[in-house]
């Protein structure tokens, strides 16, 4: 019976998005901020009420219908798109997974993503997210730097879409009061979040399986093991920028809480981050390779993940 019940809400929705994309991409009102955003939202929704095999069928169905209406290979592709990140950040809200590694999971998963639909929509309809990017940064003189942007662009875009939809998300939710279990506890951080920010953090799991990836990413390009194709040298390149800044990230706050629990002194908190700070400009590599050893260290002998975690439930409770 329950089955049933999610069975028909997810076919109720679904009509809902057809007869919404068909309109606002018909009459071109909203028409980036609907698909952009509404979209992904919406499924969001239909993830959290009605699971993940009535959101897979959902979608599908909707892009189907929607495809064939319209008749615009263009919409679809960027309907599907959004429809597949919404239902990512929908799972990962359910998952009982830290904020943190959502946000891991999701920016990685959001870049394949992204790459994908790349290739097929530069392939069908002419337009490619990559050459767009390659257009911004083509005054620049210097190929180095040239290429860091062009690379940072391709990672910030899907990383700022994934997390606009995941906290869009979580407010609409809540407003219709669907949230339970993992998304309620994740809405509740994030509605306090000035409070439980110094606790927020990767789990272990993440945090090292980040640095291993950075570790092995610089093996290959010490070792001159080159990638000949050029969507799996966008994928890694992107993947590497958006570990190193998780890993800057998650591993600085862990070594700042440390300080301040042991000292109790904000003074000694403020001058590790005008060090970590001068580190990361004048040897980023150096400075990233201290944040895990120090991160290390401290797991090894105290468990300061584990405690973390342990402070913001009994914060939240």
């Amino acid at each position: 019976m329950n089955d049933i019940k999610k069975m028909t809400e997810a076919a109720l929705m679904s009509a809902l998005f057809v007869v919404g994309t068909i309109f606002f991409v018909s009459t071109g009102l909203g028409y980036t901020f609907y698909l952009d955003f509404i979209v992904p939202i919406f499924f969001v929704v239909i993830c959290l009420k009605c699971d993940f095999k009535y959101s897979i069928l959902a979608g599908v169905t909707s892009l189907v219908i929607t495809g064939l209406v319209l008749g615009n290979i263009g919409t679809a592709i960027w309907a599907s798109q959004s429809v597949i990140l919404g239902i990512i950040c929908g799972m990962l809200l359910q998952n009982d997974t830290t904020i943190m590694d959502d946000l891991v999971y999701g920016s990685i998963l959001s870049v394949l993503l992204m790459v994908f639909v790349d290739i097929y929509a530069s392939k069908l309809i002419g337009y490619s997210f990559m050459q767009e990017f390659k257009g911004y940064i083509k005054f620049l003189n210097n190929n180095e730097v040239a290429n860091i942007m062009y690379y940072l662009l391709i990672a910030m875009f899907p990383f700022g879409m994934m997390f606009s939809v995941y906290y869009l998300g979580l407010i609409f939710s809540n407003k219709l009061k669907i949230l339970k279990n993992n998304s309620k506890r994740k809405y509740n951080i994030i509605k306090n979040f000035r409070t439980y920010s110094r606790f927020i953090g990767c789990s272990k799991k993440v945090f090292y399986g980040c640095s291993i990836y950075l570790l092995i990413f610089q093996i290959f390009k010490f070792i001159n093991i080159e990638i000949n194709n050029t969507y799996l040298i966008t994928i890694s390149t992107c993947v590497g920028y958006l570990c190193a800044y998780f890993v800057v990230r998650d591993g600085y706050n862990v070594i700042q809480n440390y300080i301040l629990s042991k000292y109790q002194k904000v003074s000694y908190a403020r001058y590790m981050s005008l060090g970590t700070i001068l580190i990361l400009l004048l040897a980023f590599k150096v400075a990233i390779i201290l944040i895990i050893l120090f991160n290390t260290v401290l797991d090894k002998r105290i468990d300061i993940r584990v405690r973390q975690s342990y402070i913001l439930d009994k914060l939240m409770n």
